[in-house]
Formats: structure tokens, sequence, C-alpha cells
């Protein structure tokens, strides 16, 4: 994790230890000129978290209550949040042992 990743981090959770951190493989435009950058998917007790930082950031927050559909597309080898519709993004490339951690918080 890059100094300004873990500055928003920190900003975004006001300080508090995450339940997961997980670096997806799915990228954003967040400002570079050559390349995107990663998406990062944190949990906290009551939320979930996206964001990815350079020049821009990007995040999005959605309570953790919102996310109890989600699943893993085997086929594409993604992490489905389900059923908000409030998330830009809702379709992370995971691994399935990362998919299955993060499941373990959402469909609860």
């Amino acid at each position: 994790m890059t100094p300004t990743e873990s500055t928003l981090l920190t900003e975004l959770t006001g300080g508090a230890e995450p339940k997961l951190l997980l670096r997806t493989r799915t990228r954003i435009d967040a400002g570079r000129w050559w390349r995107s950058n990663p998406i990062w998917l944190c949990i906290t007790a009551d939320e979930l978290i996206l964001f990815a930082v350079a020049r821009r950031r990007y995040t999005e927050r959605v309570p953790l209550a919102d996310c109890h559909a989600s699943h893993y597309a085997h086929s594409s080898g993604e992490l489905v949040i389900d059923p908000t519709e409030s998330l830009r993004i809702k379709q992370l490339s995971l691994t399935p042992r990362e998919a299955l951690d993060a499941l373990d918080f959402l469909t609860k």
C-alpha cells in the first residue's frame, strides 16, 4: 500500500482497524498518466468501503446490511456486490479465497 493510499484509508476509517482489507485486481483511472490504480476493498464493523487514490480520489461507501445478496461469479472471477444500487463499481476481480473471505463478512 502506498503512503497516499494508507493516508486515505486512515481518513475513511477514522483510524479504526479494518476487519478486512484487500487489493483487488480491478483498476480505475485515478489521475495517473500511463496507468490506472487498483481498487481497495475495505470492510469495517458496519461498512464496505471501496477506494483508490493517485491525483484524484475514488471512494464509495455502503452499509454491510445492503450487501447481503453478494456472491462470487466463478465464470468471471469477480465478487458481485448485491443488491445495492448506489455503487458505481459492483464487480471486483478477486481470487476465490479472497472472495470467500469478503463474503464471510458481507452475507452475515
